[in-house]
């Protein structure tokens, strides 16, 4: 396993608009007429002979397989007519210096509204995907944490391990101006549950409304980059956290037309909600010690609480009664930070 410093300074090194075209066109037989940057390692590529592809160069660490295994999952979603971006060639996945190039069809449109009956419709796609009774490999790999460090991709504990590997990564060289941070971070490590052993489906692993795109054609999900199966409990937590304390209800009232939340689940909400805003703020930190770039942050904890207390007000208030029966991470200001949203 490389040093983690290693494999986060490669997100930011990823080829770009000056030498993934020229791959593209070779291994494609495509003409290239513009490229724009979406993110790192995210490109728009313009062809002369078609609709716009988007290119997405992985880390160098992240195996070949696994991206075989988000163009499988693209092609699923497309079988079952669930709204995502498709794959753009038949052979969409192909190898650039070492690392994956996926090419996915460019989804045209706006970022979804933030209003109260588009967070419903985004609740209430989310409670479809949970039901997808997709198979194959891919489909069923274990999934919930984000893809940026890919020694750990896979269940949302991962994303845990990954924001103590991260804050260990620093013992020893820590700043004054950053110290306190830094020991806050370690501390509250304990208050994330890695959400083992509650109810599993098939997820996107990043649902903040960030990848939710209005397109021509209603509401469309993009970035899959290491979806499979795992808590759906992660997974909705993510567009909670996009929604925010006062509007958890909307997004509830979609996917009840779909799931419904156990007991459980919403016991153990508010340790699962931990996970994500720990990860960045260790992403954070690291950034912050190593390049002096970015800001430092910890995570609130009364905006935690406030999302698991209305989240469950939601659930009892509207009824869990009133749910249907079920189916056979822009985050606030205060905690948002820089990372690349797409890989």
């Amino acid at each position: 396993m490389p040093r983690i410093g290693t494999v986060i300074r490669d997100v930011y090194r990823r080829p770009g608009a000056d030498a993934v075209p020229g791959h593209l066109e070779a291994r494609y037989g495509i003409h290239v007429e513009n490229v724009t940057a979406l993110d790192r390692g995210v490109l728009r590529v313009d062809r002369r002979d078609g609709t716009p592809w988007v290119a997405r160069a992985h880390v160098l660490g992240r195996p070949l397989s696994r991206a075989e295994g988000d163009a499988e999952i693209l092609r699923l979603l497309a079988d079952a007519g669930f709204p995502a971006e498709r794959c753009a060639h038949a052979e969409p996945v192909s190898e650039f210096d070492g690392r994956a190039v996926v090419v996915t069809e460019f989804v045209p449109g706006k970022p979804w509204p933030d209003t109260a009956e588009a967070r419903r419709e985004l609740g209430a796609m989310l409670g479809r995907m949970h039901a997808l009774p997709l198979g194959g490999t891919a489909a069923t790999r274990p999934a919930g944490s984000l893809h940026h460090l890919p020694d750990y991709e896979g269940l949302p504990g991962q994303d845990i391990a990954a924001a103590a590997a991260m804050l260990a990564d620093l013992d020893g060289r820590v700043p004054p101006e950053h110290r306190e941070t830094h020991e806050a971070l370690t501390a509250l490590l304990s208050k994330a549950d890695d959400a083992s052993g509650l109810p599993e489906a098939f997820l996107h692993p990043d649902t903040a409304s960030v990848n939710a795109i209005s397109g021509p054609d209603g509401l469309v999900l993009v970035d899959w980059t290491g979806a499979g199966r795992g808590p759906r409990l992660a997974s909705l937590s993510m567009l909670l956290h996009s929604a925010g304390p006062k509007n958890v209800a909307d997004v509830l009232s979609g996917y009840a037309q779909h799931q419904q939340l156990t007991e459980e689940e919403r016991d153990r909400l508010e340790g699962v909600l931990w996970i994500r805003p720990l990860w960045l703020a260790a992403w954070q930190c690291w950034l912050a010690v190593v390049t002096s770039r970015g800001r430092t942050f910890v995570p609130g904890a009364a905006r935690i609480a406030a999302l698991a207390s209305a989240t469950r007000a939601a659930v009892s208030g509207s009824g869990q009664a009133q749910l249907a029966e079920p189916d056979t991470l822009k985050f606030s200001a205060e905690q948002n930070g820089t990372i690349p949203a797409g890989n």
